[in-house]
């Protein structure tokens, strides 16, 4: 007798059905899903920026959406620093103290024998850095790395009147740095400093301070004033460079480690130099007086007439200096302390500049026009500036 087999034909079709609802399901999940995916691409594909000319993007249509598919890659940062500074080649080198002669080891510039930074001034090898820096250091020990490139110094002359100093290289076809108008300057005023070689960071200038008290008198043969700078500097900073957005330079660092950052204005620094390159030698106009700035100073209760603005001549009683030095420009023209110099010609002691800054921009020997408070009275004298060598030759 034959088997006759038994098909489960009411379980078959429960597992048939089952089947056909999850793929039911199933496809509109995916839909869905799909759908919403290419929606969200294209919504981000709206805003996504365009793709460079080395990574295209892959454009995928499907009969209702279309969308793109982003490739993801890392994008170049754009430099927040002004154009003039990063578009050319850095003025700023490290100044060494180590000869060309001796060991190895003698000649290998590291960190232990960084003395600061050092700013190109000409094409045919004059650079500038702060005279802290190489305090107590000869000619034949410095060394100033530029453009990977050792360059021996082979003349130094310091600036008394900015406690800056000029070192001459034989370096060539350097680029060469423009000077920044600091009477432009105020606090707010945005600039960029450079510590090192190719490092750039922004600064906001906080002040234009007097590195001496603003109640003590002042020589009229010392710019006395300096931009202040947030943060502390480091081992190495000295020297260093703060340029404007337009490239141009404002001053070099001075400030010892740990201390506040100070800045020596460019203002004086422009007027030695030149007088280095013309006469051989730095030398400024002498008035021969010592003052304070009344924008400084603080009084308690009715100022006795004095003007709000000007340089007030006063003796140094701490030091035991004259207001006025004998035999001086200013002793002939018959100045005397009391008196206030509202103007030297046409610049206006306002505050925007102390009188040595206003006085380093004219020649030794000019003739010039003071406005100035005696008394009650205001009146134009005219002096006739003499000659004051400021620059000494290193070692």
């Amino acid at each position: 007798m034959g088997i006759r087999s038994r098909i489960p034909w009411g379980r078959l079709w429960k597992e048939v059905l089952l089947l056909l609802a999850a793929a039911l399901c199933g496809g509109f999940a995916g839909g869905a899903a799909g759908f919403y995916a290419s929606l969200s691409v294209t919504e981000r594909s709206a805003v996504a920026p365009a793709a460079s000319s080395t990574a295209q993007s892959l454009h995928v249509a499907t009969s209702t959406v279309a969308f793109s598919l982003i490739p993801v890659g890392r994008p170049a940062l754009a430099s927040i620093a002004p154009a003039a500074l990063t578009q050319r080649v850095s003025l700023v080198g490290s100044l060494y103290r180590a000869g060309n002669s001796g060991t190895f080891d003698d000649r290998l510039l590291g960190e232990d024998k960084l003395l600061g930074q050092a700013v190109a001034l000409t094409s045919d090898g004059w650079f500038l850095a702060s005279a802290g820096a190489v305090d107590g250091a000869t000619v034949g020990q410095l060394t100033v790395w530029y453009g990977n490139k050792a360059y021996a110094v082979e003349r130094g002359m310091i600036d008394h009147l900015n406690d800056t100093v000029f070192l001459k290289t034989a370096a060539r076809d350097l680029p060469s740095a423009s000077f920044s108008r600091v009477q432009d300057l105020s606090a707010g005023t945005e600039a960029w400093s450079e510590h090192r070689p190719g490092e750039l960071m922004p600064h906001t200038i906080l002040s234009l301070d007097a590195r001496n008290a603003p109640n003590d008198p002042a020589s009229s043969e010392n710019a006395v004033r300096r931009i202040m700078l947030s943060g502390v500097s480091a081992a190495g900073d000295r020297g260093g460079a703060l340029w404007d957005t337009a490239g141009q330079l404002i001053g070099i660092v001075e400030s010892r480690p740990d201390e506040a950052v100070r800045v020596v204005p460019a203002s004086g620094i422009s007027a030695s130099f030149s007088s280095l390159l013309f006469n051989n030698e730095i030398r400024h106009a002498l008035l021969g007086v010592r003052a304070v700035d009344l924008a400084d100073i603080r009084l308690a209760g009715d100022r006795g007439g004095l003007p709000a603005t000007g340089a007030l001549i006063r003796d140094d009683r701490k030091g035991g200096k004259p207001g006025v030095q004998r035999d001086s420009p200013a002793a002939k023209a018959k100045l005397k302390a009391g008196d206030v110099i509202l103007k030297v010609e046409r610049d206006i002691l306002d505050g925007s500049a102390d009188l040595g800054e206003v006085l380093s921009q004219y020649q030794p020997g000019a003739s010039v026009t003071l406005r100035v408070v005696s008394g009650m009275t205001d009146t134009d004298i005219p002096v006739t500036l003499g000659t004051l060598v400021t620059g000494e030759a290193m070692k």
